[in-house]
């Protein structure tokens, strides 16, 4: 063999030696990376969080509370979100979030790669991302599993669960999961209140158009909002369009159309969407009964509000109170500052505002300073300055050291700083409650003036004097105790000593009418028949008695409380008077009707709580009374609603509070007007003169559409003609002979003899009853006040 022979056959022993070498790295490397990949993919795998919890989604869902017609009034969430199901999404919302984010979502195994590559290229083109690479499933797994926080650990983890959950859930379950969950601004998570937030509709309302705008959210909610960048929002409709028209699922000429079609946005709403006192107070009951919890499980609570009453009610009360800030001209001063008060003022108020500026629209208290800007008040807040923008004989009036409510007006502070208007809500405050008497069920609820300024429920929380309207309730414990709406007492003076102290309680004009019946008693609201009436009864039993009709507000054992001096809530008197209205069933005041789960099962129902409460006999004998107040006594201006209805008016000391509660057999509505801290209303303002109108006013509206009907008659009572100042029966057609409703069986036998009728002289009892047990009556001043209450008797004729 020759030398050059033995070199290649050296040479090629030596490559194959490499290549074998070569051969055994590369085996060797593929194994370690196989066997790196095995562990790391064992160790990710590990440690992934369980898909079961998908299985059972149930995510934080708003609850809703809805009016008696199904219409939502309100809602409270921790995530706004309404859970849909898949099916009731329409066919091209969900083209358009598959075209914006995954268009091949229905054929890969939950990772893809084509889509990640396409989405870098358009993302590079663009110079920003512009698409994202993460199919829907995978979006799904970091929303629902994972953290937000970006690493390829996260990435990988990511990958691995997506194509375990396509193993385990249907593309139709996982979209829903997507669509259901997904954030889209605004505080709405989810198509549903992405719909409901953007458009005020629900989602299978929604055009096409619009579901191309909620589309192109995803990506940054916030940076295309259309509430706030409308511009940027609409180049990703287009955007989202365009890709629609690119797969197919919709046309080109469809895709134009849609962009050209124009979307309205309405005003934002809160959680009060209507009815806020009303959606407050049941959102109280559903925190007591469920926890805060309730907020996020979705549930739908209906309640027994009407709509159209509440608007009825809401007007009735701000008209009203407006009439009458008119006509007492109250003025809009809160409260007046001395010199030495302002920078306390001035200072405490910067503590609370902080480094936050007022915005547009925002309501605070403001001083009135030295100076003026063409003959525009001064003024200032915490630590900035301002001026009102109008001057007026309001403003005229105002001084330095005045404090009141103003609205900043301009987004920006100006050379003589914020330009501000003087509220014009009334300082004067009411509130109203509307029921069914025959259910109890709330068919409004007013709580004051404005729910924006006060939050404060003045019909349910606020504890006032009720003054004559609370004397429905001693008489009807007189007609338990054996009397009778001819019963005679003697309107003479009296007084009680306790503790050395004398009272004499007095009539509203200061005059005494001798014998009456308690219909004329009642009628005109004379207090001291009333007062002898719960001497007759005895103060004890007739708390026991009041207790038993519904008033659960404490009530302390003395005389002064049948002129109403105990103080109770609006809603709570009002219902008392459903037992008057509904043949002695008292009906306790009904919110919420039935609630149910995000599913639509009901989980709680409320029927309505009826109980007898006093006979039908009483009941009708009272009401038959109350017309004759709306007929000819204290309440006559209620005498305009044309229809059987009784009511009773009521004025404390001093004209602080001004109710009226009437009803009619389909409806019952309690009214009260006042001022939150102790103020009077002024000269003349009863309950007849300030607050029956607003009872008319509403009352009217609210029953226009519905029959005309009287209060049906029990079967045990008995009519008779009685005369009217005495109460003796007299024959039907009698000078001064009325047709009077007795218990059957107590009704007054003829007379065919005429007795002397007793004189005031004959009858008037000794001026100081010095027999009055201390536990009977127990000097004792209410609330605000210096002396036991000597509530007034409306002035007779209001």
């Amino acid at each position: 063999m020759s030398q050059p022979e033995d070199r290649w056959g050296a040479l090629r022993r030596t490559g194959r030696a490499i290549r074998n070498f070569l051969y055994f790295v590369t085996l060797l490397a593929i194994v370690a990376v196989v066997a790196a990949g095995a562990m790391t993919y064992w160790d990710l795998s590990t440690n992934l969080p369980s898909l079961d919890s998908l299985s059972q989604y149930q995510p934080p869902a708003s609850t809703q509370i809805l009016a008696n017609d199904g219409s939502v009034v309100g809602e409270f969430y921790f995530e706004k979100r309404y859970l849909v199901p898949i099916e009731r999404i329409p066919q091209f919302v969900r083209e358009a979030f598959l075209a914006a984010e995954d268009d091949q979502f229905y054929t890969h195994s939950g990772v893809d790669p084509i889509s990640i590559m396409r989405a870098a290229v358009s993302n590079a083109a663009a110079g920003g991302r512009v698409q994202g690479g993460s199919t829907i499933t995978q979006q799904v797994v970091k929303q629902l599993l994972l953290s937000p926080k970006k690493s390829y650990e996260r990435k990988l983890k990511e990958m691995i669960l997506s194509l375990r959950l396509e193993r385990q859930l249907s593309k139709d379950q996982i979209l829903y999961l997507y669509l259901n969950h997904i954030y889209l601004g605004s505080g709405a998570y989810g198509v549903a209140a992405a719909a409901n937030e953007y458009f005020g509709k629900s989602i299978d309302q929604i055009t096409l158009a619009e579901a191309a705008l909620l589309a192109g959210l995803p990506q940054a909610p916030s940076a295309y909002s259309p509430f706030k960048h409308w511009p940027r929002a609409k180049a990703r409709q287009r955007y989202v369009l365009e890709r629609m028209a690119e797969v197919g699922f919709i046309s080109g000429s469809e895709a134009v159309l849609a962009t050209r079609e124009p979307i309205s946005l309405p005003p934002r709403k809160g959680s009060f969407v209507t009815a806020p006192y009303y959606v407050e107070y049941v959102r109280r009951l559903i925190e007591d009964k469920y926890g805060a919890s309730a907020y996020g499980l979705g549930l739908r609570v209906y309640t027994a509000l009407d709509v159209k009453m509440q608007e009825m009610a809401e007007r009735a009360v701000r008209q009203g109170t407006r009439v009458l800030e008119q006509r007492q001209h109250y003025g809009g001063t809160l409260r007046h500052l001395e010199r030495e008060e302002i920078a306390p003022f001035l200072a405490t108020q910067e503590r609370v505002l902080g480094d936050k500026a007022p915005e547009v629209a925002d309501l605070v208290e403001v001083v009135i300073t030295n100076g003026n800007v063409k003959g525009a008040p001064r003024l200032q807040f915490g630590k900035y300055r301002g001026v009102l923008n109008a001057v007026d004989d309001r403003t005229r009036a105002l001084h330095p050291g005045d404090v009141i409510r103003a609205r900043v007006l301009s987004p920006t502070e100006g050379p003589e700083g914020w330009v501000m208007a003087a509220d014009e809500d009334p300082l004067v405050q009411g509130a109203a409650v509307v029921l069914d008497p025959l259910t109890g069920d709330v068919k409004a609820l007013v709580g004051g003036t404005n729910f924006d300024t006060s939050q404060f429920n003045r019909a349910t929380q606020s504890l006032r004097q009720p003054g004559s309207a609370f004397k429905p309730l001693i008489f009807a414990a007189a007609l338990d105790d054996n009397m009778t709406p001819a019963s005679v007492v003697v309107d003479a003076p009296i007084s009680f000593r306790d503790n050395n102290r004398l009272w004499s309680p007095k009539n509203y004009d200061n005059k005494f009418a001798g014998p009456v019946t308690l219909r004329e008693a009642l009628t005109h609201s004379r207090n001291v028949p009333t007062i002898k009436l719960a001497l007759k009864v005895g103060v004890k039993p007739l708390v026991t008695y009041i207790r038993s009709l519904g008033i659960h507000s404490p009530l302390p054992p003395n005389l002064s409380i049948a002129l109403g001096s105990s103080e109770v809530t609006l809603i709570e008197l009002s219902s008392v008077y459903t037992a008057f209205a509904n043949h002695g069933l008292h009906a306790e005041p009904r919110f919420i009707t039935k609630v149910t789960d995000s599913r639509g099962d009901i989980i709680d129902q409320a029927p309505p709580q009826v109980q007898p409460s006093i006979s039908p006999e009483t009941a009708y004998m009272i009401t038959s009374m109350l017309q004759d107040v709306i007929q000819r006594g204290t309440g006559t201006r209620a005498k305009a609603i044309e229809r059987p209805a009784a009511g009773k008016t009521g004025t404390t000391n001093d004209m602080n509070d001004a109710w009226f509660i009437g009803y009619t057999p389909q409806l019952l509505a309690g009214f009260w007007v006042g001022f939150d801290e102790k103020r009077t209303l002024g000269k003349g303002e009863t309950g007849g003169h300030a607050a029956a109108p607003i009872w008319l006013d509403f009352m009217k509206t609210a029953l226009a559409d519905q029959p005309v009907l009287d209060f049906d008659v029990p079967s045990g009572i008995t009519l008779v003609p009685v005369d009217r100042a005495s109460g003796r029966r007299t024959y039907p057609g009698s000078t001064g002979a009325i047709m009077e409703c007795f218990r059957s069986g107590s009704e007054p036998k003829m007379v065919l003899a005429a007795e002397p009728r007793p004189t005031p002289e004959d009858a008037a009892e000794p001026a100081v009853n010095t027999e009055m047990p201390t536990e009977t009556f127990r000097q004792r001043a209410p609330r605000n006040e210096a002396a036991p209450s000597q509530e007034h008797g409306d002035d007779t004729g209001f």
